[in-house]
């Protein structure tokens, strides 16, 4: 399990920047009137679902033996991925 532990936590901790990131990008979207806030919520649902998605990756990932962790770590990178891109896209629109 070692050998997936730094990989989980530099996911962990990107997430939480995203996270705080994140919500600097709503308290600007906010300021900038009801439709750029409606906007943003919808952005919200998409990265909120992804976020979701790549959770359960991420606790599927560490419960796992060294058999499934390759499959479950492409899994929880393409996870990843889709998060980031939902994130970059809120932060493009808003920032």
């Amino acid at each position: 399990m070692t050998e997936i532990d730094p990989h989980i936590t530099r996911m962990e901790a990107k997430i939480e920047e995203m996270d705080a990131e994140f919500n600097k990008i709503k308290a600007r979207a906010k300021g900038k009137g009801a439709d750029a806030e409606i906007q943003f919520n919808e952005l919200a649902k998409e990265y909120e679902q992804k976020k979701s998605e790549m959770m359960k990756n991420m606790a599927d990932f560490k419960s796992t033996g060294k058999n499934a962790a390759k499959d479950l770590k492409e899994g929880a990178e393409q996870a990843f991925g889709e998060l980031t891109a939902s994130f970059e896209k809120a932060k493009s629109r808003f920032s």
